[in-house]
């Protein structure tokens, strides 16, 4: 069964282990169903919210191993200088240029994948908070005194005076 582009729409076990296996390397759902042999994205999402043959865990354990693999892409985006240098095309000034553009999209790239990761997995990915609490000895101090205070009302209380 298929749709008007001639898309399939019928869940198949193999056409499910393609989508996970690609998803487990990083690429987007939207990304895997533009392929022209792939289902539409909302018939992928539909198997999913119906949990057709199991589906749901096996797309959601893909999603999460997926998201690794994003990890590491920004290791590679940064490291990667290919076109940071554009040969000038002046013949009065030869050499090269910093490619400021082609190193904002790589900032952009690497920002986008770090931001979608926090949220997607924020104990993995998300920055880590240290909430320093401790108590100086001034205040230890004065809770200690209050503390005694109370302490010996309570006990003049119920000896009657």
């Amino acid at each position: 069964m298929s749709d008007t582009r001639g898309r399939p729409t019928r869940y198949t076990n193999r056409i499910a282990t393609y989508i996970c296996d690609e998803l487990m390397v990083g690429r987007t759902l939207r990304s895997i169903c533009r392929d022209s042999d792939m289902p539409a994205e909302s018939t992928v999402r539909q198997w999913a919210a119906r949990d057709l043959n199991g589906f749901y865990a096996h797309y959601a354990r893909a999603r999460d191993i997926g998201l690794d693999s994003m990890a590491d892409d920004i290791f590679d985006i940064s490291d990667d200088a290919t076109n940071d240098y554009m040969e000038r095309e002046d013949p009065d000034n030869p050499g090269f240029s910093l490619n400021g553009e082609n190193i904002q999209r790589s900032r952009l790239r690497v920002e986008a994948r770090k931001w979608y990761l926090s949220k997607m997995a924020p104990k993995r990915y998300g920055d880590k908070l240290e909430v320093e609490h401790g108590v100086n000895d001034e205040l230890a101090g004065r809770l200690l005194q209050a503390r005694k205070r109370a302490m010996s009302r309570d006990d003049g209380a119920g000896s009657g005076e």
